[in-house]
């Protein structure tokens, strides 16, 4: 993709069996481009890729007029919008994670609060990181860039991490939340956090970073952010299958008030995750408990899509909460039939968003209709 004259083009990798949304939205995330862009190159990753299967030999394009550039390449901005994919979006299987955010800045920002916190004497000795702290979570910077999807982060840099979040005043907490949501995609952050009676999620509750209305709403973000992150392993999803309960709960309160556009991303996330899970195979012993579970989380999405805050524009987090409320749809006709009538009207709602014109939006509202049929 062509980006700035005199430069070489970025390139973008792309896999057959991924979402050319989530794609595009990503590639233009890790480039720091304007996601003005986000539409219209991921209609192109569709244009280019039609026809295409898994499995199929490369082939060189065709020679035909190419609106998008040279040697099919992109130039943001370059030509209009392409038709719709058509390919079917519900139910979704693929589980979705959130690593955002530079390491390095975030270690740096720890140990700047740490110094500032000691010489104001506003920590108490418990609360203090060491130098061998410090040196655990710089060598976690690599970790986390050299293997973002496991950074095997250790004991010792989690619970530093976790002092800062659980003893620090909250302001200061953020830059070390940030890091424990990336690193819970790791499964030796689940056994690090969850060997005992508690759980990741009973601690960061202890901690008061579900709480609405705090210093900062990035609190919040981090934290589920880090819910997200849990589906990422086998060892994760089972803490959050396990913690349904307590998990909704304590992000309920945002689904009807979100706090930032980033909150309500996190959000849809997280719905999105959760509705995998639950309409993934599971043995049919454990249907009505699903199926109860899928209710509340039905409910939960609902509110998320007739919230009429300012926050809740996004069209990335539209699609992904849509796609949450699809696949709760795709575990069975009594489901359906028992919940079909308060979904109709959600999909009013949801309807009149700005981002309901986006060509992938309109496509799953469409197959929620044709569910509901």
């Amino acid at each position: 993709i062509d980006i700035e004259d005199g430069k070489p083009p970025l390139k973008l990798p792309y896999n057959l069996s991924e979402s050319a949304w989530d794609v595009a939205r990503k590639f233009l995330e890790n480039n720091n481009l304007p996601m003005t862009y986000y539409e219209q190159v991921a209609n192109w990753i569709q244009d280019n890729t039609k026809g295409a299967r898994i499995g199929q030999q490369d082939q060189p394009p065709p020679q035909q007029h190419d609106p998008w550039g040279t040697e099919r390449r992109y130039r943001p901005g370059d030509a209009g919008h392409s038709s719709t994919s058509g390919e079917r979006k519900l139910p979704q299987r693929t589980y979705v994670n959130i690593l955002e955010g530079n390491a390095q800045n975030a270690i740096n920002k720890i140990a700047e609060s740490a110094k500032q916190l000691k010489d104001g004497g506003k920590l108490d000795p418990v609360s203090h990181l060491s130098e061998e702290d410090f040196g655990a979570l710089n060598a976690l910077v690599n970790q986390l860039n050299q293997s973002p999807q496991d950074p095997h982060p250790t004991d010792g840099q989690i619970a530093a991490l976790l002092t800062a979040v659980s003893k620090w005043p909250r302001q200061q907490r953020v830059p070390a939340l940030a890091i424990l949501a990336r690193l819970a995609v790791s499964p030796s952050f689940i056994s690090s956090t969850c060997a005992g009676e508690k759980t990741i999620i009973d601690t960061l509750s202890q901690a008061g970073v579900f709480e609405q209305r705090q210093e900062t709403a990035n609190n919040a973000v981090h934290a589920i952010r880090l819910l997200v992150n849990l589906f990422a392993s086998d060892a994760g999803r089972l803490i959050a299958d396990g913690a349904f309960d307590t998990a909704t709960k304590l992000v309920r309160p945002f689904a009807a008030e979100p706090e930032s556009p980033a909150q309500y991303k996190a959000l849809a996330t997280l719905y999105l995750n959760y509705a995998i899970l639950l309409a993934s195979n599971a043995p049919s012993t454990e249907s009505a408990s699903r199926e109860a579970r899928a209710e509340v989380l039905v409910i939960d999405i609902a509110n998320v899509l007739e919230c009429e805050s300012p926050h809740a524009g996004d069209p990335d987090a539209l699609f992904r909460t849509l796609c949450a409320l699809g696949t709760l749809l795709t575990l069975g006709d009594k489901f359906r039939a028992k919940m079909k009538g308060g979904i109709a009207g959600t999909l009013q709602f949801a309807n009149a968003k700005p981002g309901a014109q986006m060509p992938n939006v309109k496509e799953v509202m469409q197959e929620i209709r044709d569910e509901l049929r």
